[in-house]
C-alpha cells in the first residue's frame, strides 16, 4: 500500500524591533556682551555783538554845547589864560608906573583909558553854518566763531560669547528581533 503524503508548512516571519535613543539638543547662547560708545555731536558758538559808536563831541562844542566835564575843562582854561594876561597886564602897568616917576608923567589916567578900551573890545560873533565839525562814527563788526565736534559712535563686542551646541546622548538606532523567523515543516499521511 502506498501512503500519500501531505506536507505542511508552517512559516512565521521575523519581527524586526528597533531601539532608536533620542538625543537631547542642548544649546547653549550667553547674551552677546555689547559696549557701546555714543558720543553726540557738539556745536560751540562764541558770539561778540556789533558796536556802533557816534561821537558828537565836536559837533556840540561848535554849538556851545558841551558835556559838563568840557565845559568845566573849557572855563579853567580860559580861567588860567586870563590870569595869565591879568598878571602880564598888571606887571607891565607896574612897570609904567616905576617909568612915570623917573619921567614925572602921571600914568593914572592912560592906563585906566587903557582898561576902558579893553572891557568893550570886540565880542566875537559866529556868523556862519553850525556845526563845522563832523561827527566821529566807529563801527566794530561782530565776530562770529563756531566750532562743530561730529558725532561718534562705536560698537564693540566680545567674540568669546559663542553659541554653544551638544547632544546628548549619542543619537543611535539598533535593532533586534522581535519575534525570530520560524518555519515548520510536518508531513501529513493522507489515508485513501
Amino acid at each position: 500500500m502506498s501512503v500519500l503524503m501531505r506536507i505542511n508548512i508552517n512559516e512565521q516571519r521575523a519581527q524586526i524591533g528597533l531601539n532608536i535613543t533620542r538625543s537631547n539638543l542642548n544649546i547653549n547662547n550667553p547674551s552677546a556682551a555689547i559696549q557701546i560708545n555714543d558720543q553726540r555731536s557738539q556745536v560751540q558758538i562764541h558770539s561778540e555783538q556789533p558796536t556802533f559808536t557816534a561821537d558828537h563831541s565836536a559837533v556840540r562844542r561848535d554849538m556851545g554845547l558841551s558835556t559838563s566835564g568840557q565845559f568845566a575843562q573849557d572855563f579853567a582854561n580860559a580861567g588860567r589864560q586870563a590870569a595869565m594876561q591879568g598878571i602880564g597886564r598888571r606887571a607891565r602897568e607896574g612897570d609904567q608906573m616905576a617909568n612915570a616917576q623917573v619921567r614925572g608923567v602921571d600914568p593914572m589916567p592912560m592906563i585906566a583909558r587903557n582898561n576902558a578900551n579893553a572891557r568893550l573890545g570886540p565880542i566875537p560873533v559866529n556868523i556862519g553854518l553850525m556845526p563845522r565839525s563832523s561827527p566821529h562814527f566807529t563801527w566794530h563788526v561782530n565776530r562770529l566763531q563756531i566750532g562743530f565736534t561730529p558725532h561718534s559712535l562705536s560698537v564693540n563686542t566680545d567674540p568669546t560669547n559663542l553659541a554653544q551646541v551638544s547632544l546628548t546622548p549619542q543619537h543611535s538606532v539598533s535593532t533586534f528581533y522581535q519575534t525570530p523567523p520560524h518555519m515548520d515543516i510536518t508531513a501529513v499521511p493522507l489515508y485513501a
